[in-house]
């Protein structure tokens, strides 16, 4: 008898409105964000009406208190959903 086992990871996603309205905004942001995060799946959604952020971790949770400060550090509301 053969068994298998597959680990799974926890995923955590964290959504945030944000005051992000251009795609170069969005751009400079997503490299401050990821080289604090390297290992996060991060995009944003400005087709949305709150400007969406979406910030994905696999195996630990999502720090979201840096992400803001981040964001705020470089002129941008942020706020968790």
């Amino acid at each position: 008898m053969h068994s298998s086992f597959i680990e799974q990871s926890t995923k955590t996603v964290e959504v945030f409105s944000t005051s992000v309205s251009s795609i170069e905004q969005a751009e400079f942001l997503l490299d401050k964000l990821q080289e604090e995060f390297p290992c996060y799946e991060i995009n944003f959604d400005l087709e949305d009406c709150d400007n969406i952020l979406r910030v994905e971790s696999v195996g630990s949770d999502v720090d979201s208190k840096m992400v803001i400060l981040i964001m705020e550090k470089h002129g941008t509301e942020i706020q968790i959903l």
